[in-house]
């Protein structure tokens, strides 16, 4: 990679940025399209977020990745936002357009893609999303389209049942219910569906020994997909594929979100293998 007067530059915002494995995937891609553009990572302290994104446009930045804390906040300050981005109540990627920014979310679309890799058909699925944050909300209203029923669960009844009202109400075709975490009620909606999402942090490094369902809810025939990646392979995964579910990684999203993005600055889609490994390596560098 050369960096000249002329290089085009793309970047993550967030706070803290020193753990983001965006400037590993988005330079691999660069590289193997041997394009002259270099991707950056900012530390943008909140009370700096809006002179951050008047610097995207002053400077000419291509785009950017918007990541914690800033995902709610940052769509203040842009020009337009998505519709799919407004509904879900954060942006993730920021395009320049000529000095107009515009704010989208690639987190549902990059679980899509993710899952439609390992051959899951949701048209008519029957899912389970365990989370309300800000990752269920990007996959609800994403996937509320394409399948037939949505369960939420959440440790906090009125948050899960609060998100399946808005789900509800921007795709009023499907049908979206929340629930609590109770066990008996994961348990009976667990074992009644097609497909499984952790969009919780269950799991995550340093907490690998946790998961949050017992061995005996699951059905070999129901699809797991937990969104953490780090570890690469979750308790959870490990006990889904012991008794014969297809699994999906939490890498896979990372990657695709990322490639959606990639693909929104430069009109180009990315070389997913050359991201993947790249994420693969930084991932493995953690440990």
């Amino acid at each position: 990679m050369v960096i000249s007067a002329r290089t085009g530059v793309l970047c993550v915002i967030g706070n803290p940025i020193e753990h983001s494995m965006s400037p590993k995937m988005h330079n691999a891609a660069i590289t193997a399209l041997d394009l002259d553009l270099v991707y950056m990572a900012f530390n943008v302290p909140p009370g700096r977020l809006e002179g951050a994104i008047a610097g995207i446009k002053a400077l000419g930045i291509i785009g950017a990745n918007v990541t914690i804390p800033h995902k709610i906040n940052v769509m203040q300050y842009l020009d337009e936002i998505h519709p799919l981005a407004r509904n879900i109540g954060a942006v993730n990627t920021i395009t320049n357009v000529d000095g107009v920014l515009l704010g989208s979310n690639t987190d549902g679309l990059g679980a899509m893609k993710a899952l439609k890799e390992c051959n899951v058909e949701l048209d008519g699925m029957n899912i389970v999303i365990a989370g309300a944050g800000g990752a269920a909300r990007a996959l609800g209203f994403t996937l509320a389209p394409e399948v037939s029923r949505i369960s939420i669960l959440a440790r906090r009844e009125r948050k899960s049942k609060q998100l399946a009202r808005d789900i509800k109400m921007a795709n009023d075709s499907t049908d979206v219910e929340g629930f609590s975490m109770a066990p008996s009620i994961i348990t009976r909606q667990v074992r009644s569906c097609d497909l499984f999402i952790n969009a919780t942090p269950v799991g995550m490094h340093p907490n690998e020994s946790e998961c949050i369902l017992e061995n005996d809810w699951l059905q070999p025939n129901t699809c797991v997909f937990d969104l953490v990646y780090n570890p690469l392979e979750t308790k959870l995964l490990e006990m889904a594929k012991a008794i014969g579910c297809k699994i999906v990684h939490g890498l896979d999203m990372l990657v695709y979100q990322g490639a959606v993005a990639f693909e929104s600055w430069t009109g180009i889609c990315p070389p997913i293998s050359s991201m993947k490994q790249a994420a693969l390596v930084a991932l493995d560098n953690r440990k």
